[in-house]
C-alpha cells in the first residue's frame, strides 16, 4: 500500500546551526523532497527499498 508521504527515511543535519536536514543517502534536502518518494533520487537506497515494498 503506498503512503501518502514518506518521511521515515534516514536524515543528515546539513549546518549545524540551521535547521536544514538532507536524506543519508540521496542527499536531497528534505525541503525538497517534501514527504514525496519520487522526489529522492532514483538511485537513492531509501526510494529502492520503499518502491520493492510497493510491489510486494
Amino acid at each position: 500500500m503506498k503512503k501518502e508521504y514518506y518521511i521515515d527515511y534516514p536524515q543528515e543535519k546539513i549546518e549545524p546551526r540551521l535547521n536544514l536536514y538532507r536524506c543519508v543517502f540521496c542527499k536531497k534536502e528534505a525541503l525538497h523532497i517534501n514527504g514525496l518518494l519520487e522526489k529522492h533520487d532514483v538511485n537513492c537506497s531509501y526510494r529502492i527499498e520503499q518502491e520493492k515494498q510497493l510491489i510486494d
